[in-house]
């Protein structure tokens, strides 16, 4: 058999498992809804939701395949890009905590980190769910590896789109800790509060874990369908399922609504819109009120 084909059943497919990690997931969808909609966090709950629905159907698909359903189409587009929408979810977080602490502080504008990562990771799924398309669904050897480097180029991409997201988040972290007196005050409370610390942390773990999931990922697919390691169920059980448990149980139990007490709309960041200064006046110089930005906020996300 090519090193690229695709097995329509796998024998190592654990039902039991597989049938754990889809109840929990299934057990994830309640609060992830009654949280999100009591406070009106939308875009994370877009985010989370379609991630949790795409989790779901690939771990039935590896239920069905252990069955010999012919379904490893529907597992391998659904199990590749899910993690990326949690991921779009954690981005939103960043663009307001960066409000929270001050917008001063961060050398990129709330709204830059928010859609420039959102357009990484669209490049990621499109890349991801083409590639995972293009090897599940071929017999012919040369398709299947063209949709593996496909897959590869979208997981990869991911895996870059994190790195950089962890370095600017870094960055922004350590000139918050250095400059603790220049902290926005609308927000005290906020941060010092103990839940929004927890918060927090929880938001670096779930994106450790994704990282690690995905990494793990651009490996598997690196060695083919047939290989040791894509056929090994314990390592898939702790390198992809148990990461990406971790990351939205995360994301739920220290959900970002009950984090921000109810200062999630006003940490939303805003887009900016001004008349042009044709006469070179200072906005330092001018009266209070005058010339001002109109602050045009963005839709809650």
């Amino acid at each position: 058999m090519p090193r690229s084909a695709s097995p329509t059943t796998v024998a190592t497919y654990s039902i039991p498992a597989n049938a754990a990690i889809l109840s929990l997931y299934a057990l994830l969808i309640p609060p992830q809804l009654y949280l999100s909609i009591r406070h009106k966090t939308y875009g994370f709950l877009t985010g989370t939701l379609l991630g949790l629905i795409l989790e779901l159907t690939a771990y039935v698909a590896r239920i069905q395949l252990a069955h010999g359903q012919r379904k490893f189409l529907q597992y391998l587009v659904t199990i590749t890009i899910a993690p990326a929408f949690f991921s779009a979810a954690i981005y939103l977080c960043l663009a307001r905590i960066v409000v929270v602490y001050g917008s001063h502080l961060s050398p990129l504008k709330p709204r830059t980190y928010t859609v420039g990562f959102m357009v990484g990771d669209l490049v990621a799924l499109v890349l991801q769910a083409t590639g995972a398309a293009i090897a599940a669904g071929n017999d012919d050897a040369a398709k299947m590896d063209l949709g593996i480097h496909v897959g590869q180029a979208g997981l990869a991409w991911h895996l870059a789109n994190i790195v950089v997201f962890v370095g600017l988040g870094g960055r922004f972290a350590w000139t918050v800790w250095r400059n603790r007196g220049e902290w926005d005050v609308k927000f005290v409370e906020l941060q010092r509060a103990k839940r929004f610390m927890w918060f927090l942390i929880s938001l670096a773990v779930a994106t450790l874990c994704i990282f690690v999931r995905t990494a793990y990922r651009v490996i598997e697919l690196s060695e083919g369908f047939q290989s040791a390691l894509s056929k090994n169920e314990t390592l898939f059980m702790v390198l992809e399922a148990a990461m990406v448990l971790i990351a939205v149980t995360c994301l739920t139990i220290f959900h970002p609504g009950v984090a921000f007490q109810g200062r999630w709309a006003d940490a939303n960041f805003q887009l900016k819109t001004s008349k042009p200064d044709t006469e070179g006046t200072e906005a330092a110089r001018k009266p209070q009120g005058a010339g001002q930005q109109a602050n045009i906020p963005l839709s809650s996300m």
